[in-house]
């Protein structure tokens, strides 16, 4: 009995411990945690993101809660929009200079010191399970220029995916986080892969890519769940700042990063996937919180992505842009801070 008690005493000891250690990792600084491999899994390996608390992402009961649970927007999904898609004119961007333009989902060109920069490439009508597009890819990926770098965030099938990949070649550098070399060299032999930690940098051809901490995850089969690490893209060249913030949930690292990097030129943030908030909300930022985190990254511009492509999660297709655009007004953004760019449409830097 005596050695009873004395384990529940214990246990009562330890549980005030272990919630004070949590939260004091939720609220330290992110790049004194990457410093220290806080991320880093030692048993069974992979990676986390150490300010939450640890388990599958969702869990397997919580997904299935989801897809039988009844979808208020269900009238609305019935409804399957095409979004107009403007042509890209490659050769008149090329000569505007510095710009971005939206190619839809997490597709963006970014060009910057003459040079171009593509971020998780996604060119085919369908992925996954034959999810379909809704707005197609504003032209020919023959026609897209000669790309010098490929940014990956991570291994989710709508940013990662193969066809892309090897319509690319082994042409561009592709930056990724820890863990995509093996499977590059699967689908492209010869790839040039660089693998980056949290904070780490590689500079190439004058410009210096970030990689930083999103509050997400990894999956790409049933066996590899966090095996690779995610995450976001800050750009610097030629005296502009860009942020990628490809998929995120909102968390206290856009505070940090605006404080240490900001001010930003432009912030690519997703406004799109996010219902229902009980499930999606730790992983996918809605278009209120994406606007708050623009606003934390110090940004001169948003520039809304992952919008009216493909249909993922429990909101209709239409919900996305017009919730962004009613959160950017209520937020005293203009929308000249805050546009809408179309799909194939492109955004240029505002000139010094």
């Amino acid at each position: 009995m005596n050695v009873f008690k004395g384990f529940i005493a214990l246990t009562f000891l330890l549980i005030p411990l272990f919630v004070f250690s949590q939260e004091q990792t939720r609220h330290m600084d992110l790049e004194d945690l990457a410093k220290r491999k806080a991320h880093h899994r030692k048993n069974p390996g992979g990676f986390l993101n150490p300010w939450l608390p640890e388990g599958e992402p969702g869990g397997l009961l919580r997904f299935l809660k989801w897809k039988f649970s009844t979808n208020p927007y269900a009238e609305e999904k019935k409804i399957r929009p095409r979004f107009p898609v403007i042509p890209t004119r490659v050769q008149e961007v090329e000569s505007r200079g510095d710009s971005i333009t939206y190619l839809g989902h997490a597709t963006l060109w970014i060009r910057l010191l003459n040079q171009n920069v593509l971020t998780d490439p996604v060119f085919p009508d369908s992925i996954a399970f034959f999810i379909k597009r809704h707005a197609p890819f504003p032209l020919p990926p023959e026609g897209l220029p000669e790309f010098q770098v490929v940014l990956i965030s991570h291994s989710h099938y709508d940013h990662l995916n193969k066809a892309s990949i090897v319509r690319l070649g082994n042409k561009p550098l592709f930056l990724t986080p820890l863990g995509y070399k093996d499977w590059f060299q699967d689908v492209v032999p010869g790839a040039r892969v660089v693998e980056l930690d949290w904070f780490e940098t590689y500079t190439y051809q004058g410009i210096t890519y970030r990689l930083l901490p999103v509050q997400h995850w990894t999956k790409r089969t049933l066996f590899d769940t966090n095996k690779r690490l995610w995450g976001s893209w800050l750009i610097e060249g030629g005296g502009r700042k860009v942020y990628f913030g490809a998929d995120s949930g909102y968390f206290q690292g856009f505070r940090e990063f605006g404080r240490k990097y900001g001010p930003l030129d432009a912030a690519l943030l997703p406004v799109g996937l996010y219902e229902p908030r009980w499930f999606m909300k730790t992983h996918h930022m809605n278009p209120e919180e994406a606007v708050r985190a623009a606003r934390e990254l110090r940004a001169g511009a948003i520039i809304p992505q992952q919008w009216g492509v493909f249909d993922l999660t429990d909101e209709p297709l239409t919900l996305p842009p017009q919730d962004y655009r009613a959160a950017a007004q209520a937020a005293g953004w203009t929308e000249k801070e805050a546009p809408l760019i179309q799909h194939g449409g492109t955004w240029y830097f505002p000139g010094r």
